[in-house]
């Protein structure tokens, strides 16, 4: 695939997402989303010297089973934790809850078309649906973990909140590797994520205005 259509369909929504909250939300200042894309690039840095320092190997793709512990340990525990962590960049003293979900999805999805894009610098080529669809896990999974996070700096530990993205986005990866119509189960698994992350939002969307 051609390097510059792949950063043109792998930016291109991420510019139109960033523009949107800039116009629709009054509380994120122009830079923010900017700032917001290169966290997430920079999270690839510490979620690719991991992954170096532990060889796929380690993880023998020998069965389903084995297969499938990859995808959850290897692959979406290393990058939702990273991701996750580095949410903690965003200058959120300002923030409501939801303009601090809008730039944790941005985090993600940028991290999704970053490394889309290594993918591609590599040799590698996916379908434009996977990169589509892989893009919008790593934004919907960073946006769930944005939950964990805001509860974290308010010294309250909510598990299912990181648990849930390390599940979907590995249980996305573990189907994504399949070819045929096993591929659609991974369509399946991220139509559960938007769905579980939605209701997580209305939680406390409403938990945090009744607090205010």
């Amino acid at each position: 695939m051609n390097l510059i259509f792949s950063i043109l369909i792998n930016y291109l929504p991420l510019l139109i997402v960033a523009i949107i909250l800039c116009v629709k939300n009054t509380e994120i200042k122009w830079f923010m989303p900017i700032f917001s894309v290169l966290i997430g690039m920079l999270a690839v840095l510490p979620t690719t010297l991991i992954q170096f320092l532990f060889p796929e190997f380690l993880f023998a793709k020998q069965s389903l089973l084995t297969l499938l512990f990859s995808s959850l340990v290897y692959i979406a525990l290393v990058e939702e934790f990273c991701k996750a962590f580095c949410l903690y960049l965003i200058p959120s003293k300002n923030l409501s809850l939801p303009s601090f979900f809008a730039l944790s999805f941005l985090v993600g999805y940028s991290f999704g078309s970053f490394e889309n894009v290594i993918y591609v610098l590599q040799g590698m080529t996916n379908p434009i649906l996977r990169i589509f669809t892989s893009c919008i896990v790593h934004g919907i999974c960073t946006a769930t973990s944005s939950f964990f996070i805001w509860f974290l700096k308010k010294k309250k530990f909510h598990l299912t909140l990181i648990l849930t993205p390390i599940f979907v986005h590995g249980l996305y990866d573990f189907f994504a590797g399949f070819p045929g119509r096993f591929w659609l189960f991974s369509i399946i698994v991220l139509f559960y994520g938007i769905f579980q992350c939605m209701v997580f939002y209305q939680m406390f969307r409403n938990e945090n205005s009744s607090n205010e």
